[in-house]
């Protein structure tokens, strides 16, 4: 159970929910950053907005201050009349001496303003404070302050004359900023929600755009779970699938060709096996039942029974071989390493085919001459003994079997080239498959096992090397290139 779980904590997310989750996230995020874009937008216009208009007052009101001709009580009353014609806006004045000279009911604290911030410099700052009891001000348009109370102050000295001294004024003036206040509260309220609806909309969306995205991926698997190996033959379209896919299903189909070969070719075998078989057990069974249909002398019996054991040794033959072929597959077939010249080994070759192809009027050739290489000596003269029994098998009457040896770079070639009939383009990839029937041209006729071939692949490949074969012009051509 344990595994069970630790199996199960450890899959992947699926792709939807990746896409899905990625998707979804980068659209929220893209959205976010939009709504405090606009925020940001609005909250920059308003502190615009206000400095110009505290830039716009402090300049009436700075003239009005300013002006010598005017005794100091009616410059006070046109600043005060002034300031009252302004919605939201408060004035504190006081004189060089910091005594009050004005102060604008229901403005914010502006001792606290000032206490912070003593110094005469000109300059515009944000102002906010709590307020413990609601009021009414004609600057809020609902008719009621809200607890935090916002400000944006403005602090400058105004240098003036008082009876042909000079002096100046401290004037504070404080715009009352809860309408944007509400305003930036009420839209960033208002972008949230709409935030929430859009990332619902959005994840909903991507989730079915995501599933129908995926559909070319769901009838892909669906084709794939309908191969069984009754229908091999079954192929994935690339054309009908978006181009990401495209790489996918071709490998399939590339792999999906690999099995049916393996099922034919094991289909094959055991049919091409069962038939190797049944021949000599056929032959066995018929000899025996003549020999026992009535008396026969011992002479008889014994040419019985050497007739069986020609049988024994063919099928003992077959057995070793595909004995030999099963280790290969298992990759158990491990060459011993020692120094082999291969021109001698073709020459003692050619000695013991010497007295057949006399008698098949056929003649053997060696050209060229190769370096020697290391290999295990019973293998390849294993090989050089089936090609060159091919070759001879295959050859007419009064031709050549030319073998030739080459130097290439990092190894040596070997070719076993014999005249006779061109075999098709279409089987010889298949020559080298156990049993595999050309057609009757190039059919057994019972000299050998039919898998001489597939035995040479097995010892080439398991020395690192390969092997090929063309056919054209009337010359059949085997090539071994082996690794120096």
């Amino acid at each position: 159970m344990k595994t069970s779980l630790g199996h199960f904590a450890r899959r992947p997310l699926s792709l939807t929910f990746r896409l899905t989750l990625f998707i979804s996230i980068m659209a929220i995020a893209a959205f976010s950053v939009f709504s405090w874009v606009t925020i940001r937008s609005v909250e920059q216009h308003f502190e615009e907005q206000d400095i110009n208009q505290l830039q716009e007052l402090s300049a009436t009101l700075s003239r009005f201050l300013g002006d010598n001709n005017l005794p100091e009580a009616t410059r006070i009353e046109k600043v005060t009349n002034a300031v009252s014609q302004q919605v939201n806006a408060y004035l504190y004045l006081e004189n060089q001496r910091h005594q009050r000279l004005f102060q604008s009911p229901g403005g914010p604290d502006f001792q606290q303003i000032i206490k912070q911030n003593p110094t005469n410099a000109v300059h515009a700052l944000t102002w906010s404070e709590e307020r413990a009891q609601p009021q009414s001000h004609s600057g809020d348009d609902s008719g009621h302050e809200p607890q935090s109370a916002g400000y944006r102050v403005m602090s400058l000295p105004i240098p003036t004359v008082i009876n042909g001294q000079a002096t100046h004024y401290r004037m504070v003036i404080a715009l009352s900023i809860n309408f944007h206040l509400h305003y930036i509260q009420e839209l960033t309220r208002s972008l949230s929600v709409a935030a929430l609806l859009i990332c619902l909309i959005i994840v909903l969306i991507v989730r079915i755009a995501v599933y129908q995205g995926h559909a070319p991926l769901r009838r892909v698997s669906k084709t794939i779970k309908s191969i069984t190996s009754d229908n091999l033959d079954v192929r994935l379209q690339p054309n009908e699938v978006p181009i990401e896919l495209q790489q996918l299903v071709v490998s399939f189909n590339s792999m999906i060709e690999r099995i049916e070969d393996v099922f034919k070719r094991q289909s094959n075998f055991s049919a091409d096996i069962a038939h190797e078989i049944r021949t000599p057990i056929t032959n066995l069974a018929t000899q025996t039942q003549i020999a026992l249909s009535q008396n026969r002398s011992a002479e008889d019996y014994q040419e019985v029974l050497y007739s069986n054991l020609e049988e024994y040794e063919r099928m003992a033959k077959m057995v070793s071989d595909m004995l030999f072929l099963a280790q290969a597959d298992n990759h158990l077939l491990i060459p011993e390493s020692e120094i082999i010249d291969l021109n001698v080994e073709i020459g003692k070759v050619f000695e013991y085919f010497e007295a057949w192809a006399e008698e098949k009027g056929v003649t053997l050739c060696l050209v060229g001459n190769a370096a020697p290489i290391k290999g295990d000596v019973l293998m390849l003269r294993r090989v050089i003994n089936n090609l060159l029994s091919n070759a001879v098998r295959y050859t007419p009457q009064g031709k050549c079997v030319i073998v030739t040896l080459s130097q290439i770079v990092g190894g040596v070639n070997m070719s076993f080239a014999n005249p006779g009939l061109d075999i098709s383009a279409e089987h010889l990839p298949r020559l080298f498959d156990r049993f595999y029937r050309v057609d009757q041209s190039r059919q057994r006729k019972g000299e050998g096992s039919g898998i001489g071939l597939a035995i040479v692949k097995s010892i080439i490949e398991a020395h690192r090397g390969k092997v090929t074969v063309t056919s054209n012009s009337g010359v059949t051509e085997f090539t071994v290139s082996m690794p120096q």
